[in-house]
């Protein structure tokens, strides 16, 4: 018997990435990671409860803090920038379920308008 040659389904490296699907696939990603980030915060936070007796006291005496704040500060200004572009796109779905804005012009326009917002506010974060 011949074998039949059909198409293959339409994968994802068929496609070319559109603002609109990579807007929605980040929004996903960085609702993850600021989950997993809660439940690390959280870890570490009960974690330095636990040793808050003269461990903690010895590794702040060495500058512990100080030898790793860029990489603290880094980890916060990413958390920022996913927080607030999470909440902006999270509002721009809302409208999506409300049917505003879902002609294709103002999908890329409002998706443009929250990377512009996402920029401003971690701008504003690093500067203050």
């Amino acid at each position: 018997m011949k074998q039949k040659i059909r198409p293959l389904s339409p994968h994802l490296t068929i496609y070319k990435p559109q603002l609109t699907s990579v807007l929605s696939i980040f929004h996903r990603i960085t609702g993850s990671l600021l989950g997993l980030s809660m439940v690390l915060s959280f870890v570490l936070f009960y974690n330095s409860l636990f040793y808050m007796g003269s461990s903690f006291q010895y590794s702040i005496s060495f500058d512990f803090f100080y030898m790793f704040a860029t990489l603290v500060l880094t980890i916060g200004y990413f958390i920022v920038f996913m927080m607030s572009y999470h909440l902006l796109n999270g509002i721009r779905h809302l409208s999506w379920d409300l049917a505003l804005g879902l002609e294709i012009k103002n999908l890329y326009t409002t998706g443009m308008i929250v990377l512009g917002l996402v920029f401003v506010v971690v701008v504003i974060v690093i500067l203050l």
